[in-house]
């Protein structure tokens, strides 16, 4: 009996694609602790057990934190914080932070270098103007993206035209 590797079902002979996932049907379903490939998570070289060591706030934090390390020599990689639970969620890392996960190997060395900047940046507390030039810097090393065309931007005088519209209305209805 062919099966859906995706959703489980199963189907009579003769189909080829389950109807629900458009997915090819196969002819056996992987074992349970077989991982399909395409879902296998694939590790950095360097990295045989990855630990997470820290929790950033925001990517900005977990970039320069990962900048930090690689300058360090330590592998290093970064996900939302509750990347097993919600990683097809977009924008997961601005609700819930991003790890900073490194080699089991290298958990030591990379959560002393963490704490020394941590406590780097408590001495000397950076004012509105240096935040502003860095922030400046890391615009400019990031690529240029064009903008989206967003049809909904284009209706905004539209509807803005229909809300001004209709209390005009309003008011000449009530006095």
């Amino acid at each position: 009996m062919p099966w859906c590797p995706k959703c489980k079902a199963e189907y009579r002979e003769g189909f080829t694609e389950c109807s629900t996932c458009h997915v090819p049907l196969v002819d056996t379903l992987p074992e349970k602790n077989e991982v399909p490939e395409r879902e296998q998570f694939v590790l950095p070289d360097g990295m045989e057990k990855p630990i997470a060591v820290y929790t950033a706030q925001n990517r900005l934090e977990a970039e320069t934190i990962c900048d930090m390390l690689r300058d360090h020599d330590i592998v290093v990689i970064d996900r939302p914080a509750a990347f097993r639970q919600i990683q097809a969620y977009a924008g997961a890392d601005a609700r819930f932070g991003v790890e900073i996960v490194v080699d089991a190997s290298q958990t030591a060395q990379a959560r002393a270098l963490i704490d020394e900047m941590n406590h780097d940046l408590a001495e000397q507390p950076m004012d509105e103007d240096a935040l502003a030039r860095l922030a400046e810097e890391q615009a400019m090393e990031m690529p240029e993206q064009p903008m989206e065309d967003n049809t909904s931007f284009k209706l905004l005088p539209v509807v803005a035209g229909i809300i001004v519209v209709a209390l005009v209305l309003l008011y000449f209805v009530t006095n």
